[in-house]
């Protein structure tokens, strides 16, 4: 009997240690199979987030009479001829002044050096010379080797136009059936769960769209008034440093900072009046986006903690790059919004169970029971 007993504590071991042996190997294999699949991951996600940005524009066409089949082609191709149409018009000017750019800029630096005024006593006086000549040199045969490596920026841009029209398919696709999805995910929930997951997800829907368009709006509105200032000041390719601006702007955080230096070092090799007003209008700028135009835009679809952001930003960029941090802040968003009405919905619950034990209606207590998403 006790050996009996023996062998079956011997087998149960045998058997728990199967099962974590088993379970260890399928969650390394998943995590192998995710490694493997994060690119495809990543483009999923930006996909969706497409998709939630193209919602209103689908939703306003619906609402005209258009039927969701329709109108989601519609708002895509809208879309993709309005970037096709942008490209298209900016391209051959950016490429020849940005070419331009690099072959002058070995020449704008000397001359800056050689002139007599402020910023050439500035350069000798730092000891600058000859760290600059260095660069210059650099500079000079990073311009004339650039067209060498033609066939890897051609591997480049079929890769990232692939990734492109990839991340555009499933936007699609998920602007199509996920309403559909959502439905019948919806239907197999209670009447007040149902309504609570439709609400969050309208709310989340909001935010998202709502800082995307806020964020564009602002960068356009950065890109413009840069761009204003140079060409006023007569600072050369004052067209593509403002589409420069407008672009890398969009990166939250740092992205003044990275807009702004180069910028304002093109504006000073100018001239350093031209040096000194850009770096004035910069800085005046990015106060008054920062605490009159983010708030006034965002205010009523985001409103996400300092800190919040920045774990946002730098999570996305180490996971994902550039596209981690232009989409960091709208998952975010996406999870706060979630998580604070989970946390209102799990409240509101224990409120009703507790006056329910103590006999009391809950319409009565103070209550419906229910939220509106636009409570915080």
């Amino acid at each position: 009997m006790q050996d009996s007993s023996q062998k079956n504590n011997q087998w149960g071991f045998v058997k728990r240690l199967l099962v974590i042996e088993g379970l260890t190997a399928i969650t390394l294999l998943l995590v192998v199979v995710a490694w493997n699949l994060r690119h495809l991951g990543i483009e999923v996600v930006v996909a969706v987030v497409l998709a939630v940005i193209a919602e209103p524009a689908v939703k306003a066409l619906k609402r005209l009479g258009m039927r969701r089949n329709m109108a989601v082609p519609v708002v895509f191709v809208t879309m993709l001829a309005l970037v096709a149409l942008l490209i298209f018009v900016l391209s051959q000017p950016l490429y020849s002044a940005g070419a331009k750019l690099i072959n002058e800029l070995p020449k704008l630096v000397s001359q800056a050096q050689s002139k007599k005024g402020q910023l050439s006593d500035l350069i000798h006086r730092l000891g600058l010379t000859k760290y600059i000549n260095t660069s210059i040199s650099r500079l000079a045969s990073f311009a004339g080797s650039a067209a060498k490596p033609a066939y890897l920026a051609a591997k480049g841009f079929v890769s990232t136009i692939a990734s492109l029209a990839t991340i555009f398919v499933l936007a699609i696709f998920v602007a199509l059936e996920a309403p559909e999805l959502i439905k019948a995910v919806l239907g197999q929930m209670s009447q007040g769960v149902s309504r609570r997951v439709s609400l969050m997800l309208d709310e989340t829907t909001r935010a998202v769209a709502g800082y995307v368009a806020g964020n564009v709006l602002t960068s356009l509105i950065a890109g413009i008034v840069i761009g204003a200032t140079l060409a006023l000041l007569g600072v050369p390719f004052a067209v593509v440093l403002a589409v420069w601006v407008a672009l890398v702007d969009l990166v939250p955080l740092v992205g003044g900072l990275l807009a702004g230096i180069p910028t304002v070092i093109v504006a000073f090799l100018h001239s350093p009046i031209a040096g000194l007003v850009s770096l004035a209008v910069f800085v005046i700028y990015q106060q008054i986006e920062n605490h009159l135009l983010n708030p006034l835009i965002m205010a009523k679809t985001v409103r996400l903690n300092p800190l919040w952001i920045l774990l946002a930003v730098l999570v996305g960029a180490q996971l994902a790059g550039i596209t981690g941090a232009l989409i960091g802040i709208p998952i975010a968003s996406a999870l706060q919004v979630v998580s604070r009405n989970l946390w209102r919905w799990r409240e509101e619950t224990k409120r009703s169970s507790l006056l329910g034990s103590l006999g009391i209606d809950s319409e009565r207590g103070g209550g419906s029971g229910t939220f509106e998403p636009g409570e915080s």
